[in-house]
């Protein structure tokens, strides 16, 4: 008998990643993961197993002309011929913006495809890509229900004094407003707490990777997110600016030493901690190892901002009693988060150094900060593709709707 199995799609402009998952009982297993990367004119393909071991490693040429339809055309044949047992049914997507319409996830029809694209001019880096992923397995695999989760819903909880900019009425109709990002990794770790620490209420979850982000939850709900009306915009990043001033933005789009492309480009790609160490690296790793001072500017500006937004978000709450740490460098960095820790002493936070160590490339929750700790602090790994295949499962009835 066929086992259930639902593919996760992430589509980008040169590359597809995938999660395919196994439901039996109601309990989802990842099974293989994998990407295209190079599309469309030097493709590659790789499937691995959950132990890393790689299942399949494929190179296409340019005359394969490997868009996104050619490669679910070549993706899907590949994973049932590897899982024979499993009845790949269903597809979920992640996709960056739900726009007024969706505020959590949902079925996928041409009517929504056409709502979400339609929001590519609010979100171009991403969202015609996600819905081009959609629509390519719609066509070549019609039988396959499709589903899509949004990295905005989750924040649609946050009240109109965080989600509206005081500006007139004429541009928030335009779409303008604060809708916040990593909601799907949000979520996910909104489950976990609800799991590993219930009792928690005011909740700072710090998402922090290449494209980072924090978000203040009360009761389990965003009530306010760094990342703003788009991707740029909050903490300092890898090679995003974080908050920069629009005034700013005007002076020099005036002075015509840029056009909104080559700063939107400047302040995208070559800022963030790439720009505040003098393009020495993006990589929180490389500059925590140089003596380099520029090395160690970056390093300042992203502790501080962090630690800005975290006492921002504590009044806020009106009190802080959780501090959770997730995503690449939330996770795998003891040294930030002790650094981090340690100037939040004023909030009667106290690191258990030990459990700060070990904690680091573990694949389960760990609490970090000791007993006396008047704030838990705990690194949680994040599993956004799982969060997908959730609402998937739950969308279709294949298990229990959890309502989070």
């Amino acid at each position: 008998m066929q086992q259930s199995g639902i593919l996760i799609l992430n589509s980008g402009s040169t590359s597809l990643k995938f999660a395919l998952y196994q439901l039996i009982n109601a309990e989802l297993n990842v099974i293989a993961t994998g990407a295209f990367t190079g599309m469309p004119n030097n493709a590659n393909l790789k499937i691995k197993a959950p132990t890393g071991q790689i299942l399949t490693d494929l190179t296409f040429t340019a005359q394969d002309n490997v868009n996104h339809e050619v490669a679910l055309s070549k993706l899907l044949p590949l994973l049932h011929e590897q899982f024979p047992d499993l009845n790949i049914a269903y597809a979920g997507h992640r996709i960056v913006l739900g726009g007024e319409k969706y505020t959590q996830a949902i079925k996928l029809d041409a009517e929504s495809l056409a709502y979400l694209e339609d929001l590519s001019k609010i979100e171009p880096t991403h969202q015609a890509y996600e819905v081009m992923g959609a629509r390519a397995l719609a066509k070549i695999f019609p039988e396959i229900k499709q589903s899509a989760t949004f990295d905005t819903s989750f924040h649609r909880t946050m009240p109109a004094v965080a989600e509206f900019y005081p500006v007139p009425a004429t541009i928030t109709a335009q779409g303008v407003r604060h809708w916040g990002f990593h909601g799907i990794s949000y979520a996910y770790i909104n489950r976990q707490i609800a799991k590993i620490i219930p009792t928690a209420k005011r909740v700072i979850v710090a998402h922090l990777g290449g494209g980072a982000s924090l978000c203040a939850m009360l009761n389990g709900q965003s009530i306010d997110t760094s990342m703003q009306f788009g991707a740029i915009t909050g903490l300092p990043m890898a090679t995003r600016s974080g908050d920069f001033p629009a005034d700013a933005v005007f002076y020099l789009l005036k002075q015509c030493n840029y056009t909104a492309e080559s700063l939107e480009a400047e302040l995208e790609k070559h800022s963030g901690l790439l720009g505040a160490s003098l393009g020495i690296s993006d990589d929180m790793r490389t500059l925590e190892q140089s003596d380099d001072l520029h090395a160690q500017q970056a390093l300042a500006y992203f502790d501080y901002a962090v630690l800005k937004y975290i006492g921002a978000y504590t009044a806020a709450l009106e009190g802080l009693d959780t501090l959770v740490f997730t995503a690449g460098i939330g996770e795998n960095d003891a040294q930030f988060r002790a650094r981090i820790c340690t100037k939040l002493a004023w909030l009667g936070i106290q690191l258990n150094p030990e459990a700060n160590l070990t904690a680091v490339n573990c694949a389960q929750a760990h609490k970090i900060s000791q007993e006396s700790s008047k704030v838990a602090v705990y690194v949680i790994p994040t599993n956004e593709e799982l969060m997908i295949a959730l609402n998937v499962a739950e969308l279709y009835g294949l298990i229990p709707n959890s309502n989070n």
